[in-house]
């Protein structure tokens, strides 16, 4: 990635050009906060059947550029960039999502992440997984709860892979993890059938999902959460085109959309909205 590209990238997520002087740990921490809270997690694109590129130059337009945002492959694809290109050694990876399992098996490896080394310590990096995004590098170090500004988590290490938790009212499992590296390959397979999988959630169902300092912002389908860091929950649903226009403006940062995406989306989700409503 090229300075200037770098100096636009830090100007989407509102951040100074990085000091020299700065370690790699807090210039880590800094921008794994700023990334999820100003690029939103958002599946538009497969929602209204269109496959996300995974090409560098197409993934910078879309979701710096274009002030767009993206799923787990586009977000961390850019992460991992612009991470390499200020000289972090990254690693790509794929997991088995576990969150909202009922039997808690996990999917097919589907879910895209990152890894780095740092003075010998290393991190896992995540600022692609929705609802759930990390808002900071976790260590991987097993059974030691993390603080993250949004949050507690921990690693559970069972036979060579990597629980991730996060604590609700209890430890919930998120994904799991080998070390193993993905190649991009692999993921260009995962994206493919995400993307166009007649059973994905992601080409079924519309999730957006944005996280600060106050709280985590969700969108599924019609139905709006907010989930404020000191316990508090507020829920609505989205009535018509207009309210949707807001929501996403408000509180997703998404003010660019074509009108020709917004339509597209509000008729999906009318149509979700018939299909599943029951007979009076």
């Amino acid at each position: 990635m090229e300075n200037k590209e770098l100096d636009l990238y830090f100007k989407r997520i509102e951040a100074g050009i990085p000091d020299k002087d700065i370690e790699k740990p807090e210039l880590l921490k800094k921008i794994h906060q700023l990334h999820p809270k100003h690029i939103t997690f958002e599946n538009l694109d497969t929602f209204t059947g269109k496959t996300p590129s995974l090409q560098a130059d197409t993934i910078f337009n879309k979701l710096v550029t274009n002030r767009r945002g993206g799923y787990c492959y586009e977000q961390n694809l850019l992460f991992k960039n612009v991470l390499e290109s200020l000289g972090f050694a990254i690693k790509m990876h794929l997991a088995r999502v576990m969150w909202s399992s009922r039997d808690g098996s996990g999917t097919a490896r589907s879910h895209m992440m990152l890894t780095t080394g740092i003075e010998g310590m290393h991190y896992l990096i995540d600022v692609g997984f929705g609802s759930m995004t990390l808002t900071a590098p976790i260590l991987l170090k097993p059974d030691v709860v993390q603080e993250t500004p949004n949050g507690q988590f921990r690693l559970i290490n069972e036979n060579g892979f990597y629980r991730l938790e996060v604590l609700k009212e209890e430890w919930l499992p998120i994904y799991k993890f080998s070390l193993e590296e993905a190649e991009f390959s692999d993921l260009e397979m995962a994206n493919w059938y995400i993307a166009t999988g007649l059973d994905s959630v992601f080409s079924k169902f519309l999730m957006i999902t944005r996280v600060d300092e106050e709280a985590r912002y969700a969108l599924f389908n019609t139905t709006f959460n907010i989930r404020w860091n000191d316990g508090r929950k507020e829920s609505s649903d989205i009535s018509d085109k207009d309210q949707l226009v807001f929501t996403l403006k408000t509180y997703f940062n998404l003010h660019d959309l074509s009108d020709e995406l917004l339509e597209m989306t509000y008729e999906k989700l009318k149509d979700i909205k018939a299909e599943f409503s029951v007979p009076q």
